[in-house]
């Protein structure tokens, strides 16, 4: 009986060591990453904005962020808000993997006193922009049978 007993608490123990073992092959390696401020924040969007399509980088590289605790604040028109669309959600992703903490939060503030006047950002719009405020690049265009690739 004592053998019994024995032997399970042997195979229990291994258990358990195989069972801390994969526990730990699996719990990241905590990290330190660098301190949330305006400088690091600064360095941490322009590294995001090399990850996105050009027409991007300059809009996120010109956002000054405002911190706020564990929140990271970045104050925009409307217009800049609906051009970044869904990356917001890997924006903060990025933001909490930079600086090792999962606890940081993207907000996102829209200025309502900004100039509403839209901003031609994309070469298609800005393309569209001069047709519509230019004469002369207007019959340039029609005349030499112009288009913008796509």
């Amino acid at each position: 009986m004592a053998e019994i007993v024995e032997e399970a608490d042997e195979e229990y123990k291994k258990l358990q060591e195989q069972e801390d073992e994969e526990t730990q092959a699996t719990q990241p390696i905590s990290q330190t990453g660098p301190d949330l401020n305006s400088e690091n924040t600064l360095k941490a969007f322009a590294q995001f904005a090399g990850t996105q399509k050009v027409s991007v980088i300059s809009l996120i590289k010109l956002l000054i962020p405002t911190i706020e605790g564990q929140t990271v604040i970045v104050t925009m028109t409307r217009q800049q808000e609906e051009f970044i669309g869904d990356i917001k959600i890997q924006w903060q992703a990025f933001l909490r993997e930079y600086f090792c903490d999962p606890s940081i939060v993207l907000q996102i503030r829209i200025d309502e006193k900004a100039d509403t006047k839209r901003q031609a950002y994309t070469p298609s719009e800005q393309f569209k922009e001069m047709l519509d405020t230019s004469e002369t690049f207007r019959q340039f265009v029609n005349r030499l049978k112009l288009k913008l690739k796509s």
